[in-house]
Formats: structure tokens, C-alpha cells, sequence
């Protein structure tokens, strides 16, 4: 399998992995594989870097099978041996609990139950760090899931330290833009099974993503949404919102 990349393509993902320190030696580094492009094309850039950086670190691919029918575990495991990678997969019956009595929020629900088999896994295995796929496409789509849905002001870290587990989540494709992605495994013909997930498509990620599509593609706006991620001292925000009881008597003053 060619796993040479354009060096536009490589040069973005090691900047990402030095500016936010992403991978040191002696990481025991296992992949988040879903068996989706994103996942699929960062096992291939991580597999490169394995064999060409000047880091020593042990890399796994760690798949968790939801128990949905035509799982996708068979192609991913050949997949894996062909780039000659370790691959550990996780069966669970996760499908079986978001599916019955029409459970609320399937999607996030999978994703937990997803992500904690995972490090569940890799506590018992002596894992430090998991890299997950998602790209700078999923930061500006959560940046504004996270403003229309929640009313913050939030997006996907490059790095995240989860406390309670001592596992570091990582983001090594967070600079690379999803049709960079597309194209480079088209150009592979590496064939992506379509998830068998009967909610794929009906997310409030899937919705944002169709509604801001148009502005997805204007460089210039698109640009501007990255730059308003940044932390910077450059915000005109309204002050954080006053404890109700004290605005009460602040609003009293005002009265005869």
C-alpha cells in the first residue's frame, strides 16, 4: 500500500503534533479506529510517523464493534495487517442499549460508551495516550454546535488530559481539512464501508454540517471561524452573567 503523502499533508499534522505536544518518546499510543475515513487515513499518517520520527513510541489500533449487524471489524482487521499494526477489537452490545425503547441522544450515548471501553481497555493495559481523527472540519462544526447548542464557547482541544482515567486524548489530523482527507483515500481506492449505525446521518453534527456548508467552502469565512477558536485578548464579550439576587438589588436602586 503507497503510504506517501504530499508533504503539505504531512508538514500540517507534524506541526500539529509539535505545537501542542502531542507525541514524546515512550508513549504507548493506541488509534481510536472506527473504520471511517478520518480514522482510517490518521492510522496511515501515524504508521509513517512511527517509522520516520525521531520519538520511540508504541502504537496500537484499538477498535470497539458496537454489535450493530454488518460490523466493519472484518475489513479492519485486514486493513490493519496490512499496514502491519497491531489491532485490538472491543465487542460490546452498545447498539443493543441505544436501540431499545428509542433512547435519547443515541449518538452521544454511543460515543461514551465507545470511548469508555476504550480506556477502560487501555488502563488494563498500560496505554498512556489515544489518538482520535477528528479534523479541523470537526473543530469549527463543534466551535459552533457548542455557541447554537449549549451557548458556550467551546471546540475540540488538540489535546485533553482526562484526570480520571490518566489517559491523554490527542488530535495529531486537527489542522487537516476533511477534503484532504476524502481525496487521499479516494486517490488509495481504499473502500469505506458505510456504517451500519441506523442513526449515521440524523446527528446534531450532521445537521450543522449541511446547514453551514456554503460557508464550509468560502476560505475566507472559514478562516475567520478558525481565527475566533484562538484564545485571545482581542474579545468584546459581555461580562459574565450577575448572580440573579444581586442584579435584584442593583435593579431596586433604580425605583422611587
Amino acid at each position: 500500500m503507497d503510504l506517501s503523502f504530499d508533504s503539505s499533508i504531512t508538514a500540517k499534522v507534524v506541526k500539529a503534533v509539535a505545537e501542542f505536544d502531542l507525541i514524546s518518546d515512550g508513549d504507548r499510543l493506541a488509534i481510536g479506529l472506527s473504520g471511517g475515513k478520518d480514522s482510517t487515513f490518521m492510522l496511515m499518517i501515524l504508521k509513517i510517523f512511527k517509522e520516520h520520527f525521531k520519538k520511540d513510541f508504541k502504537l496500537k489500533a484499538v477498535h470497539v464493534d458496537p454489535g450493530f449487524k454488518d460490523s466493519t471489524a472484518a475489513e479492519i482487521k485486514k486493513f490493519c495487517n496490512q499496514l502491519n499494526i497491531d489491532l485490538k477489537i472491543i465487542e460490546t452490545k452498545i447498539a443493543d442499549y441505544i436501540t431499545e425503547a428509542d433512547a435519547e441522544n443515541p449518538c452521544s450515548k454511543c460515543a461514551h460508551f465507545r470511548k469508555g471501553a476504550i480506556i477502560n481497555y487501555l488502563n488494563k493495559n498500560g496505554f498512556n495516550k489515544l489518538a482520535f481523527g477528528h479534523h479541523l472540519d470537526d473543530a469549527v462544526e463543534t466551535f459552533l454546535m457548542s455557541i447554537f447548542y449549549s451557548g458556550q464557547l467551546k471546540t475540540l482541544q488538540p489535546k485533553r488530559f482526562l484526570s480520571n482515567s490518566g489517559v491523554e486524548i490527542i488530535r495529531p489530523l486537527i489542522y487537516l481539512r476533511e477534503n484532504i482527507i476524502i481525496k487521499e483515500i479516494q486517490k488509495r481506492k481504499i473502500k469505506i464501508k458505510k456504517s451500519s449505525c441506523p442513526y449515521d446521518g440524523n446527528s446534531a453534527r450532521s445537521q450543522v454540517r449541511k446547514d453551514f456548508a456554503n460557508y464550509f467552502n468560502d476560505q475566507q469565512l472559514f478562516s475567520n471561524l478558525i481565527s475566533a477558536m484562538r484564545d485571545s485578548d482581542n474579545r468584546e464579550l459581555w461580562p459574565e452573567k450577575e448572580e440573579f439576587q444581586l442584579l435584584k438589588t442593583k435593579m431596586k436602586k433604580y425605583w422611587q
